[in-house]
């Protein structure tokens, strides 16, 4: 019986949206507006050759063919059709007999992940989305590329490379729900373009909620020390215009950790990574091109040298044109915060909007973006180092330098460590008499390590240092002490200063009413020492009847006029994570995953929360980009 017309129409539909990633003969999943709803799921980290090409090592599996379309330096760009890709990626394959690798990348939520088969593989996640006159636009800073150098040359000559990324909720993923986050994207543009990448490390040491005063303090808790390349990304965390100028509490500790970093024992690359953010409150100003902490961070650039990565400078024009994979004509996520599914409306928008909320890039385009110009900047140095290019006596005697005084003024980085939180608290404890170091997590991959004690008198005590960064020693800095609160089997503990520190007594008490457990941070002053000794005591006086103190961890600042940091759920999240790495060091992938999803949704949704009560109110008339939320986007626009 002959089929009718529209069933054999429906039935090309179906094919062209369901066809496997070898079918060459149809347009690429990549090509297609609507190719997120197709069976694609990316499979990765399979083993597959690379070659070197003039000593490159650009990845063959995607495509033989070097980008050169934009610059004369024969560097390492990828590009080129997913199609292509497929055949000769899976032929080589076959020809050699590899197999599929263990690990897939596991996805932000439950139900998203890479599949592995042997004999195949989509590309997808290794071309890029990105040309190269766009990576390179992203290059606002040249710097000083020696120490960039130098680490490729490290890695040249057999030893690993680190790359460390630090930052806010932009860096630690948020906005990735259904694609990874944007170290993530890197991690995958190396493994494709540099010759060993079992010898390729990226970790991720962000912490949502958090500025760069935070990570001036902490860190040694986020950065391993032989770290050979740092990533900072806090233009959109730290705030845009703060008073004084320049000379305040925003920047004097955002150059405080550049220095730091700068000191590390590898003497690391330091970039700086300008995130962007378009929409702003109240509506009516989204699109500036100056909104941000940019310009003011980029001056510390400028001072140190140090290489910088702008995505205004690289996509702004792009989002104004409103480009496939860069539209701002609204978030992807709807006013609760979330993916909108009904009536195709997410279709319209995965793969064509930037943003996954006001402030987050999607997993699929903004943080692939900003993976791509990372990785690019790396691939750029790899080429000089592979080509042969040698550092000149100047160039190494740049790198063994001391760093010149501050930019600002009495602004010395403390040469200590000053955050102290899971095996680095553990090592500060110097005498106790039944205080335990005991995990309380209900599973190794949620470990809850503390000093516990449940005996009235038992004590113990913690050595620290607090000398400020400041010329003046008589100035007093704030202390914040990390203890379990909860509503049963909690008592008190005093707390006091000993040795060459004192601070006024103060009584913890860890019972409270509501039937929650969490971490607590209890703020204190306390004056400068080299050797501080903070000692806790149980008491016998209790509010619930039991004596159980729990302590986690000291943090001290280390300017006199710093404000205490009492984000009590990163604290606990930097506690856990940091706990499961054998040296001590946090790294994002070992939080527990539903608490981050979850901390992400609420984030995203209150976000959109407060961005559609300013339209509501109506304060958008007139702003650039701002438009109804819940309505799909027509795409009449430049793709």
């Amino acid at each position: 019986m002959p089929y009718s017309r529209q069933t054999l129409l429906f039935a090309l539909g179906l094919l062209l949206l369901l066809q496997p990633p070898a079918m060459e003969f149809l347009s690429p999943t990549a090509d297609r507006p609507f190719g997120g709803l197709a069976i694609a799921a990316a499979r990765i980290n399979r083993p597959f050759r690379t070659r070197s090409a003039g000593g490159h090592g650009v990845a063959f599996g995607l495509n033989r063919d070097v980008d050169n379309s934009s610059d004369d330096d024969g560097d390492a760009d990828t590009t080129g059709s997913a199609g292509a890709g497929t055949s000769r990626g899976d032929n080589a394959a076959r020809g050699e007999g590899q197999v599929c690798g263990e690990a897939c990348y596991k996805g932000m939520l439950a139900g998203t992940s890479g599949a592995c088969k042997a004999q195949e593989f989509n590309p997808g996640l290794f071309q890029m989305l990105t040309d190269a006159r766009t990576r390179r636009a992203a290059q606002s800073s040249f710097g000083d590329r020696s120490r960039f150098q130098a680490a490729l040359k490290r890695y040249q000559d057999g030893a690993n490379l680190t790359v460390v990324t630090v930052g806010g909720s932009i860096t630690a993923g948020q906005g990735a729900v259904d694609a990874p986050p944007y170290p993530k994207w890197m991690q995958f543009v190396l493994d494709a373009n540099l010759p060993d990448k079992d010898r390729v490390k990226v970790r991720n040491g962000a912490v949502p909620g958090t500025s760069s005063q935070y990570m001036s303090s902490c860190h040694n808790v986020h950065v391993p020390r032989d770290a050979d390349v740092i990533f900072v990304e806090y233009a959109v965390n730290d705030e845009e215009m703060p008073m004084p100028h320049m000379n305040n509490q925003i920047r004097r500790p955002y150059e405080r950790l550049l220095r730091k970093l700068l000191g590390y024992p590898n003497r690391p690359a330091v970039i700086l990574m300008h995130a962007y953010r378009w929409f702003q409150l109240p509506a009516d100003t989204s699109g500036q091109f100056w909104m941000s902490s940019e310009r003011q961070q980029s001056e510390f650039g400028l001072f140190y040298g140090l290489p910088q990565l702008s995505v205004k400078a690289c996509c702004y024009h792009y989002m104004a044109e409103g480009k496939k994979g860069f539209q701002v004509k609204r978030p992807r996520a709807d006013r609760h915060g979330v993916i909108q599914h009904e009536n195709f409306i997410d279709a319209t928008l995965k793969d064509f909007a930037f943003y996954y909320d006001l402030v987050h890039p999607d997993g699929n385009t903004g943080h692939r973006i900003m993976g791509e110009i990372a990785a690019q900047l790396v691939l750029d140095v790899w080429a000089d180092v592979a080509s042969g290019s040698q550092l000149s006596p100047e160039d190494q005697q740049a790198i063994d330098a001391p760093l010149p005084s501050p930019m600002l003024p009495d602004n010395l980085e403390s040469k200590a460590d000053k955050c102290f939180i899971g095996p680095a608290f553990q090592r500060t404890m110097v005498e106790t008499d039944g205080f335990q170091w005991v995990n309380e997590g209900k599973s190794a991959d949620l470990p809850k390590w503390g000093f516990v004690s449940d005996v009235p008198d038992q004590y113990i005590k913690f050595k620290i240092n607090t000398l400020s960064n400041r010329t003046r020693s008589d100035a007093m800095v704030t202390a914040e002490l990390g203890h379990l609160r909860s509503y049963e089997n909690m008592g008190r503990a005093g707390v006091q200063c000993e040795g060459g520190c004192t601070c006024n007594y103060w009584t913890l008490d860890g019972h409270q009413e509501s039937r929650t457990s969490q971490t607590f941070l209890q703020a204190f002053m306390v004056t400068q020492a080299e050797d501080c000794i903070i000692s806790v005591r149980v008491l016998k006086e209790t509010s619930s009847g039991k004596h159980k103190v729990k302590i986690t961890g000291i943090m001290v600042s280390e300017d006199p006029e710093a404000a205490a940091f009492q984000d009590w759920a990163s604290f606990d999240w930097v506690s856990i994570a940091a706990s499961k790495d054998p040296k001590g060091v946090f790294e994002i992938g070992n939080i527990a995953r539903r608490a981050l999803l979850e901390w992400n949704a609420a984030s995203s949704a209150e976000i959109m929360r407060v961005y559609h009560e300013s339209l509501d109110g109506g304060s958008a008339s007139g702003g650039r980009g701002a438009t109804n939320l819940d309505e799909p986007v027509t795409q009449s626009v430049v793709l």
